[in-house]
């Protein structure tokens, strides 16, 4: 996978000699560092990234050497925490204006970076490096599709390994488990399980809830393959649905194609989502719709770009997006069903292939 490099520095307000992306420990990563450098495994904590305009180097323990050679970046390797200080003045030396990614780099080490880069000015790039990673490559779009294949071929198999009377947790393992028999290094993030009432909080961690006939079952997960990212929703019901049931889907499948059918190139992601939006609000479950219709997806479950209601972003061919319109009711249960679309020039590409029709379990 190529190098990003260019791509951030075209999107640069003012120049910049460098930007030096910087690693804290686990989970405190910032994922831009595996964006620029294209490196598809390791975790690389406290390592850098110095990117120039034209070239991309990698300081690196020895931990992670192996890694960053796969990948065929530059690198620089050191033993301990005295070679890395060292290591780092000695390539900043001389630049005057460095940038950082102020969104994910830890005070710590904006600090440690400030002392090491003596009389050079740290500037926040972040705007540029979140605009380049919202315009995806043919390299980022094939390992995005690769990891909605995989989550896609979990959801149309749901039905077949989730039972009534599994709890929560055990169905969001087996979920996880299907997922990396077919190829994920791991999920997306940390899975989404939930039943009956749970199913009206849209960010839910799975716990002691089991299935019962009757109940909602909403499933939101995603795979990882190679550094880049799938996220998928589909909704289910144990059993022969109620109206109210079958009333509530087919509202918010409604809300999603006709958002569907307004994503393209040029297009105002404010549109995207009243599309979805006025959907719901026509509906008995005005106000019921308590998220934002969609976000950016790569090598982050939330990447850069919005289909909101509180941000206008116009939509360019090459964006990966989420369409995931939701209704919830407090007591009753909710409904969300989430797919990834490419942006073309005249609509999009849905990247995610589960079925939609509402299914049993």
């Amino acid at each position: 996978m190529a190098t990003k490099e260019r791509n951030i520095f075209s999107a640069l307000k003012k120049p910049v000699d460098a930007v030096v992306l910087v690693n804290g420990v686990e989970p405190n990563l910032d994922l831009s560092f595996f964006y620029a450098t294209g490196i598809t495994s390791g975790l690389f904590e406290g390592c850098v990234a110095v990117l120039k305009r034209r070239s991309v180097e990698v300081l690196t323990s020895e931990l992670e050497e192996l890694s960053a050679k796969q990948a065929g970046v530059r690198i620089s390797v050191y033993e301990n925490g005295k070679e890395r200080k060292e290591l780092i003045a000695r390539k900043l030396k001389g630049l005057e204006r460095i940038g950082v990614n102020s969104r994910e780099i830890t005070h710590e080490n904006f600090l440690s970076l400030k002392k090491l880069a003596k009389g050079t000015k740290l500037v926040d790039v972040s705007h540029a490096i979140e605009e380049a990673r919202m315009m995806k490559d043919d390299d980022e779009i094939t390992r995005i599709r690769k990891a909605c294949e995989i989550a896609s071929r979990t959801a149309a198999d749901i039905p077949e390994f989730i039972r009534v009377g599994h709890f929560e947790t055990e169905a969001a393992a087996e979920i996880n488990y299907k997922m990396m028999r077919l190829g994920a290094g791991h999920p997306s993030f940390e899975t989404n399980a939930s039943f009956g009432p749970n199913t009206a909080e849209p960010h839910y961690v799975p716990g002691a809830g089991r299935l019962k006939k009757g109940d909602f079952a909403l499933f939101d997960f995603g795979a990882s393959y190679k550094k880049y990212v799938s996220d998928i929703t589909r909704t289910f019901v144990a059993g022969r649905p109620s109206k109210e049931q079958e009333h509530m889907y087919g509202v918010v499948l409604e809300a999603q194609l006709a958002a569907i059918d307004a994503v393209r190139d040029g297009a105002h992601g404010k549109d995207v989502d009243t599309a979805a939006r006025s959907v719901v609000d026509r509906s008995k479950y005005k106000g019921k719709f308590i998220h934002s219709t969609g976000h950016g997806l790569g090598v982050s479950v939330h990447d850069p770009g919005s289909i909101s209601s509180s941000r206008d972003m116009i939509l360019r061919e090459g964006m990966v997006l989420t369409v995931e319109p939701g209704v919830y009711r407090k007591g009753f249960g909710g409904v969300r069903i989430e797919d990834d679309v490419l942006v073309k020039k005249k609509g999009c590409r849905i990247l995610t292939t589960a079925p939609k029709e509402f299914m049993t379990i």
